[in-house]
Parts: C-alpha cells; structure tokens; sequence
C-alpha cells in the first residue's frame, strides 16, 4: 500500500505568487520590457501606464492579443520585477532603478540572483490582502535562501553518513516539504529537518501526490492537475536555474558547480525589508499594508551592484569553444582555474570578438593584419571602442585593406537564447562613432548556453540619419535595429 507524505490541516498554507504568462520566454520578455521602460519618461500614472501598455502590445508576436492578456502583462511584470515604481499619493509613475540596471548590464543572470536575494513573503509583489494572511499566519520566508539551505544540509548528511551522493529537491518535494507547511514558512522546522525528512521520504518510498487528499482541491471542489499544485515552487527553483545557483536534471535541481562563494552568499545573507515586521501580533488594516508596497521596491532596487554578481564566464563558454586564440589564454586559464574570479561581461564579449576578427582576416589571406588586432585596454581612460581592428577583404578598394576598423563590442548574456535587438552607447561612444563614421562598428553579440548570435552595425550615426536604426537620448543613446532589415553574422572561432 502507497503511503502518502500529508501536511497536518491546520498548518497547511498553500503560498503563491505572480505566474507570469510569458515564463517560457521570460529572458526575452524581460530585456525587452526594461528597455522599453527606460524609454518612458515620469509622468502621470496613466500617461506612464499608455505608454506601457504600447510597449507590451509592440512585443513581437503581441499584436492581436487580447485586451485581457495584455492587461495580465501589464499587472504581471511591476508586480514581480518592479520595472516601475507608482506613486499613487502622488499620482507619479516613474521607471525603477530595477530596470535601468537590467538594461545597462544586460545580464539576465545577475539580474535573476538580485531579484532572488530580495524575493520573501510577505513582499511588494502580492495584494494587500494576500499579505494580510501572510502575516496573520506568520510566515517570514525567503524561498531561494531557505532552498539553498536545504540543499546544503543534505549534503552534509550524506557526507556525515558516508553516502557519495549529492543533495537534490522536486517542486514536488520543495512543495510539500516547504512552500505549503507553515511550519517551515514561519522557521519552526528547519532547513536541516527538510532535508532530513526528503531523504527519509525517499528511502522508504513515500509519495506526496493523491487524488484524494481535501488538500488539493479547489473551491469548486474540482481536483487540480499535479502541476498546478507545484507550480510556484517550480517557478522558483526555474529561476534559480537562470540565476544559475541550481542546475536542473529529470526534474530534480541541485546546486550549481563553481557557484560555491555565491551560494554562500546567498545562505548567510541577513538582509530582510523589514516594512511589515511592526504588523505581526497585532490587529492592522490593509491600507497600513498598502503603504509600504512603494517602500518594498525601493527596498529590492537598493541592493544592486554592477560589480556584484557579475556572470561566470565559465557558465558561458566551455573548454573548446574557443581555441589557440592568443588573448584565449586568458578565458583558457578562467575557464580551467578552480581560483577564478567573476568577469565582466564585456571580456567575454570582446574574447570572442577579437577571436572572430582575427580568424576572417586569416581566411582572407591577410594574416599579418590578423597579427596587428589589439584590445584597446586603458583603465584610466575608455577611448569609445574596444577592439582596433582592420577592414581586409570587405574595403571598398584593396588598397583600403589596411583602414582600421574600430569595434564596439555590446555583449548579452543568458541562459537561454534570446533575442534583444537593442543596445546602450555612452556619449563619448556616440561621439567617436561621429568622428569616425564608416570606420566604426559596433558589434552586438548575443551569448546563451547554446548559441552565439552577432550583429554588426557599421556607422551607427550614418544608419540613424537613415532611419535605419532607432535612437532615444539618454546619458548617450539607446539604439535598437529591426532584425529583419540585418542579418546576422556568423561568428567565426579561431582555429591554426
């Protein structure tokens, strides 16, 4: 007979939160909206609000929606991501730091790992009144912080009991074992405890599914699908994937190799948005609730740093991608080194970029230019391009072989594929872009676990005066390009 794991009714509490309708295409749903959130400027909330709810409708593969679905967009992103900050005492709607660094980084990774610091419940992201039980209950919990502590205690278990095996969560498990006892979302059980009981859950083969438990049927006694019961604590361990703290394999998540110091970070960390904390033991009202939710997103953008969490580059590119290249050495020993330390985006970007210039300079018989390519690397002065390259083959005339090409590399990374066809130019780029014209180009490149796309834009000024791109002034220009007026460029990996 099937014995089944059941949470005690009366601490039985089923946690939700925002699902968004776009999570099969979060990544690019998310550059896209901050983006288009940095171009809007503060105004009313319903100005602010129109010009949203055009960008959402302007969305490839948006046009024809429902006013409905496009209204659940329009909830959805500020509710879980906090793109914009409205201040309905005010009646001011302004565009939140959140999105202005998502735009500038384009680092969905160290994106995601901000917003799982900060995610806990009771939090900004639900109603007043769901926080309002919340508190009621008593429940205090940060998801990714309790999950990683559950994970890491398995692990020593089966290290203290001599077991070589490695420590893993369902959504099943993280479910009924977490998100849905109160004893757990209030700290009366422990992350060890969890642990302790998944692993005995397992060994002696008790399931946690059953039809016929009261506790999982909906109001209209109807029994939900297995998926809709774990779908919330399946969307946070889905987003500790692509905050890459977790790798994911048959449905059971671990922690992710070589995010040791993160993971860390992530169990020790005491921060806490305390803005409800005065509610607990009390009678309160939900306008005494209603009044810190601007509070709470001022709180979550408060913690971002562009040099904290900075993406692996090891997540990005893997021994073999490239190879012989001569600055490669650099990725090689990254890559290889269990003492590396996190870069910047942009060294990825312009590892690839210089590998690529050098190998379509060989393959055009031109190898001492190929020689001659430089990164451009002055700490104490940025000359407004990364890579001084050369024309060779593509010059109007042979003669012309040897014209520098000067290269602006914008890199974005993710761990999924994604397609954003928009960048950032500081001013003094777009000056230097002025003063060069034909000469400079600006290589945008796109990197995800499987697939390298690039971009290359020559003379991003001649191409705005054509309206062939599109430009916004904003401490420089945002630029974005209609992919279907550019084809890619197939990025060449250098080989002897």
């Amino acid at each position: 007979m099937t014995t089944y794991y059941k949470i005690p009714a009366e601490f039985y509490h089923r946690i939700h939160f925002v699902r968004p309708r776009f999570k099969n295409n979060i990544e690019n749903v998310l550059l896209y909206m901050a983006t288009e959130c940095c171009h809007i400027k503060t105004q009313s909330c319903s100005g602010y609000s129109k010009e949203y709810v055009r960008a959402i409708k302007m969305f490839p593969g948006n046009i024809g929606l429902s006013d409905k679905t496009i209204a659940n967009w329009r909830t959805e992103i500020p509710a879980l991501f906090g793109f914009y900050e409205e201040d309905k005492a005010t009646n001011i709607t302004k565009t939140s730091p959140l999105a202005f660094f998502l735009n500038d980084n384009q680092d969905l990774t160290q994106f995601f790992k901000f917003f799982l610091q900060t995610f806990q419940f009771p939090g900004g992201h639900l109603r007043a009144d769901e926080n309002a039980e919340l508190i009621s209950l008593g429940i205090k919990f940060k998801p990714a912080k309790f999950l990683l502590e559950v994970l890491k205690s398995g692990n020593e278990q089966y290290a203290a009991q001599n077991i070589e095996k490695e420590m893993s969560i369902s959504a099943e498990e993280a479910t009924y074992c977490i998100f849905n006892d109160i004893r757990v979302t209030t700290g009366m059980i422990t992350p060890s405890e969890v642990a302790k009981t998944i692993i005995y859950n397992r060994k002696n083969g008790i399931k946690y599914y059953n039809s016929n438990d009261p506790l999982i049927f909906s109001s209209k006694n109807k029994p939900r699908s297995k998926g809709d019961v774990i779908r919330y604590a399946g969307d946070i361990l889905d987003y500790m994937v692509i905050a890459s703290l977790l790798v994911e394999n048959h449905g059971y998540f671990k922690m992710k190799p070589g995010e040791f110091d993160t993971i860390n970070y992530f169990t020790t960390d005491k921060s806490w948005f305390d803005g409800y904390d005065n509610l607990y033991g009390r009678n309160f009202t939900t306008q005494e609730i209603s009044t810190q939710e601007i509070k709470w997103y001022r709180y979550v953008s408060s913690s971002l740093d562009a040099n904290k969490f900075k993406s692996n580059l090891a997540d990005i590119i893997r021994p073999g991608d490239v190879v012989d290249v001569i600055f490669g050495d650099r990725i090689s020993w990254l890559i290889n080194n269990s003492d590396r330390t996190t870069k910047d985006i942009g060294n990825v970007g312009e590892a690839l970029i210089f590998a690529h210039e050098k190998m379509r300079l060989k393959l055009g018989g031109m190898e001492d230019l190929a020689n001659k390519i430089k990164i451009v690397d002055t700490p104490a002065y940025h000359p407004g391009y990364d890579i001084e390259s050369y024309e060779g083959n593509d010059a109007e005339s042979p003669d012309d072989a040897d014209l520098l090409r000067l290269i602006e590399v914008k890199t974005t990374i993710s761990k999924q594929r994604i397609e954003l066809y928009s960048f950032h130019m500081s001013t003094h780029e777009w000056i230097v872009a002025k003063s060069h014209r034909q000469r400079y180009c600006v290589y945008r490149l796109m990197i995800s676990e499987s697939s390298k796309t690039l971009f290359i834009l020559r003379d991003p000024v001649g191409l705005d005066r054509e309206d062939f791109i599109s430009t916004i002034p904003r401490d420089g220009m945002d630029v974005s390009f209609p992919a279907e007026k550019l084809r890619p460029t197939n990025l060449l990996e250098w080989k002897n």
